[in-house]
């Protein structure tokens, strides 16, 4: 590292003595509306030197003393040339007029704006990325960050009860992409993992979303699908911004209202406008639920959904500039998520072996549990523009809360004497013996209550700084770029899970002697159209009235210790991790050629606490121990990206890059987590190494000056030491003896891996069409991946086998057809995400597929005039379910989950 920074030292000072001696500073703003327009490229006439404007529109050109010609161009305006006398240090006020003037009569006011920041910020980027303005995510239906990713190429969604959840970039799971927002990475609310669940995230508090499927060495390495950043709003001019937006809509599953609210006040103070103020408010409600069944081995479950889900966030940005050049800011963003949800199930056990030891049963079961999760990040820093080099720097906080505060579970059971099951492809086909009533709640007993909480919290500290030189070589202007980074990250869990059982013995119930039996403490929602009305259900047990009971007669029930010590003893844990980076590039442009390199350093350890539960000879508990350990990793990460100009709005882009993906906190801690009564559990492995990746990517891409885009590219990754999930059964762990034979999943490395794609995307409003036909706008994107992984046969033989990688969709894609003219829009979008293996089991047979799932949407909106928008949204208008099967074959699905669809209706406001 001293050797490092030494090198870096001399670079500076060298490369200061060449610098340019005189500064040219301005800014590019839309010449109509004041808008400042970032990815502009200016250029030197005549020359290779140039420079791009920023996020804020702002530009910094460093040249020679003497007359120069300045050439602005900007996607979807016109070009224009300024002459400039470079006797001094200077500042240019770039004021560029739509290109098209016409494009008012067939779209929404104002609607390609933003979208055309982004693609002119996409096709001056040095590295192969995709962004989405906010004003193209609100051309579609997405409440949330994780549906909007959606519509990028090559990105697909992990969902929950029909919403996007997790990300997927180019077919590889959600722990190979790393979350930033505001360039910074952000924390994992939930317990065990690192990669975050975007639905916690409104779409409305972002300017932008960026996906880069290549990195530079000025960004953190472990990305090997792609890293995402969130950009939040900033204030843009001295005239005050004003936008809202009300809504109310419908759940068609469970017949209910949901509703969102959203303000925005933004406006730069002073008369230079010095100081600018943001603020972003949004919340938003949605009652929703489910219907479906599962299968696992021989079981049937049937399972009724009930949920409402919050999403509040409050978002702000206090800039203030000193000068054109240098400025400090405060960006702060914090996410609340909520969701209470109730699950019935009815779950069929046949005795399929006849064993007088195994009794045919039928498990009554109602979970109630409401969970809140936080996450918010706090940036403070600046950048300032220096006669000889650029500073910016930065501290970032950033914390994520998954607090559940109670999670309760009754379980009653009913034995019938009989119970047959026939698992047709579509629906399942069950009965019982005639004597007994699976509707009847009097036939079932008091099983098990459970009754628990816990606590997650994970915190990042981060700080960092970066400077850039610039320099010479002839004609041709670059940078050389240094900088280092150190991150503070502290992961906790805390587990509560009482289990109590009853001791026996008639209850006393609203006066009444008898069993403890369902039919007492039966009551809520009551599904009369269950899967369509093809399965009879009874009311399940209601959770407020057994805890009613509970509360009343504690000393009737019994905790179950031993299990409870156990439990909270191997589920929790703390960890801490310190991530120290240092990197060393330049970014220097020949004539029409890009060139983006350099080197990245990355030292990681991680520490951890956590138990070892031991069991004697009997199987009963004999010690719980606290114990520690620690893991580190160093990784040097080599970074080149290309892009030569084939003209002034076609790039051809070459990448070679190195990256990483760290496992997961709960693959590393060795801890134990084991459900006897489910016959499965889940073991760490310490010994777990980090995937390392070489990635290549060719791409080329062309814009239009109607604002779009078409592009094409093929990448291909290979990975060393994969990480999949291993199932192995045993009757034993660490000396304990289970007593019968269970099932374990533990994460492992996994051999070599490779994945190969093709992506294709175009997106443009079709102005040049005859007539009618020119309100037309096509979206459209598509991307094919097959990837081979190799592992130890799961057959214990040592051999070893070829798969799919876990997550890997083969074909991906997105169509959008939209129409506009005079204000009215309206545009129906297709997203489709093919088959993929989700889960290895014990062995082929027991492989977990995803089967490949469309979903279309619609959406229409008028816009009244400058400032009132009025529109409409209809989700999953087909109900696509969401399906998995077993073993490889789509036509015999092991689970099958509907949702229905759902609307919105509103207004926005727009000053």
């Amino acid at each position: 590292m001293k050797q490092l920074f030494t090198f870096l030292i001399i670079n500076l000072i060298g490369l200061s003595a060449i610098a340019q001696d005189i500064v040219i500073r301005g800014t590019v703003t839309d010449e109509s509306t004041g808008e400042r327009l970032p990815g502009a490229i200016i250029k030197v006439d005549q020359t290779t030197s140039g420079t791009l404007s920023d996020v804020d529109g702002e530009f910094v050109l460093r040249v020679n003393p003497g007359q120069i010609n300045l050439i602005i161009s900007y996607l979807g305006y016109n070009d224009i040339t300024l002459e400039a006398n470079a006797d001094t240090d200077v500042f240019v006020d770039v004021q560029l007029s739509e290109l098209i003037s016409e494009l008012e009569e067939v779209t929404v006011f104002g609607s390609l704006q933003g979208q055309q920041k982004a693609l002119n910020q996409q096709r001056s980027s040095g590295n192969i990325k995709n962004i989405v303005a906010a004003d193209q995510i609100s051309r579609f239906p997405d409440p949330n960050v994780a549906e909007a990713l959606q519509r990028i190429p090559g990105v697909t969604l992990q969902r929950d009860q029909g919403e996007g959840r997790y990300v997927i970039v180019r077919g590889l799971s959600p722990q190979f992409t790393n979350i930033n927002i505001n360039g910074e990475q952000i924390p994992s609310p939930e317990s065990g993992v690192r990669f975050v669940a975007l639905d916690a995230i409104p779409a409305e508090q972002l300017s932008s979303i960026e996906v880069s499927k290549t990195l530079s060495p000025d960004m953190d390495g472990d990305a090997v699908g792609g890293s995402v950043n969130l950009v939040t709003r900033k204030a843009k001019s001295g005239t005050p911004e004003i936008q809202g937006t009300l809504l109310g809509g419908y759940n068609n599953e469970l017949g209910k209202v949901n509703s969102q609210g959203s303000l925005l006040l933004g406006q730069r103070f002073g008369l230079e406008q010095k100081l600018g103020v943001m603020l972003n408010a949004s919340h938003y409600f949605n009652d929703l639920g489910s219907d479906g069944w599962e299968r696992d081995d021989s079981d049937l479950e049937l399972r009724d959904y009930e949920l409402r889900r919050t999403r509040s966030a409050i978002s702000g940005t206090i800039d203030y500039r000193f000068n054109p050049t240098s400025e400090i800011y405060f960006r702060g963003i914090y996410n609340s998520f909520t969701d209470r949800e109730v699950r019935r199930r009815y779950v069929f056990v046949p005795n399929t072996d006849d064993s007088p030891f195994e009794d045919n049963e039928i498990e009554r079961l109602t979970k109630d549990r409401f969970e809140k999760q936080d996450v918010s990040s706090y940036n403070l820093g600046g950048k300032h523009v220096l006669p000889k080099f650029t500073i910016d720097y930065e501290v970032s906080y950033a914390l994520a809360l998954q607090d559940t505060p109670f999670d309760y579970e009754v379980n009653f059971i009913g034995e019938p004497d009989a119970i047959n099951i026939d698992f047709q492809p579509d629906y399942p086909v069950f009965s019982t013996n005639s004597e007994f009533d699976y509707l009847d709640n009097s036939n079932y007993e008091f099983d098990e209550l459970e009754a628990g909480n816990t606590y997650s919290q994970d915190r990042n500290i981060t700080g960092k700084v970066n400077v850039a030189v610039p320099y010479a070589i002839g004609q041709n202007q670059g940078f050389i770029k240094f900088g280092g980074k150190y991150r503070a990250k502290d992961k906790e869990l805390e587990v509560t899970n009482n289990k109590y059982g009853w001791q026996g013995g008639d209850i006393s119930f609203n006066g009444e002697t008898g069993d403890f039996t369902l039919d007492k403490f039966s009551g809520g929602l009551i599904d009369n159209d269950y899967l369509g009305g093809r399965y009879s259900l009874s009311a399940a047990p209601d959770m407020g009235k057994v805890m009613t009971f509970f509360n009343a007669n504690q000393n009737g029930f019994e905790l179950e210790v031993e299990d409870k010590l156990v439990d909270e003893s191997v589920e929790s844990y703390t960890a801490s991790e310190d991530v120290i980076a240092a990197y060393l590039m330049t970014d220097v442009t020949f004539n029409k050629l890009q060139v983006i390199g350099g080197v990245r350093f990355e030292q990681t350890n991680v520490d951890y606490k956590y138990n070892t539960v031991f069991f004697d000879e009997d199987g009963d508990l004999d010690e719980i121990v606290s114990e520690e350990g620690t893991t580190d990793y160093t990784f040097v990460l080599p970074q080149v990206n290309l892009k030569y100009a084939l003209n002034s709005m076609t790039n051809l882009r070459l990448a070679g890059t190195m990256s990483y993906a760290r496992p997961n906190f709960e693959s590393i801690v060795p801890a134990q987590e084991i459900n006897l009564a489910d016959k499965e559990g889940t073991i760490g492995n310490p010994a777990l190494k980090p995937v390392s990746a070489i990635n290549v990517d060719l791409m080329v891409d062309h814009y239009f000056g109607t604002v779009g885009v078409i592009s094409a590219g093929i990448f291909y990754k290979n990975l060393d030491s994969f990480i999949y999930k291993r199932r192995f059964e045993t009757d034993s762990y660490l000396g304990r003896d289970f007593g019968q034979t269970i099932e374990l999943t533990q994460d492992v490395n996994g051999q070599k891996a490779s994945l190969t794609g093709i992506e294709i995307a175009y997106q443009q409003n079709l102005t040049f069409l005859p007539g009618f036909l020119s309100g037309f706008g096509l979206y459209a994107n598509y991307t094919f991946t097959t990837s081979s992984a190799t592992l130890k046969d799961r057959s214990g033989l040592g051999d070893s086998e070829e798969i799919d990688l876990p997550g890997q969709a083969k074909h991906v894609g997105n169509l959008s057809l939209s129409y506009s003219l005079k204000g009215f829009t309206a545009r129906v979008s297709g997203n489709y995400a093919g088959a993929y293996l989700a889960e290895l089991g014990a062995d082929t047979d027991e492989d977990e597929y995803i089967k490949g799932r469309l979903q279309v949407d619609a959406t229409a909106n008028y816009q009244i005039s400058d400032h009132f928008n009025v529109f409409a949204e209809f989700l999953n208008i087909t109900n696509a379910p969401y399906e998995a099967y077993i073993g490889g074959n789509e036509n015999h699905p092991s689970q099958r989950e509907f949702y229905s669809w759902w609307s919105r209706i509103g207004v926005k406001v727009n000053f």
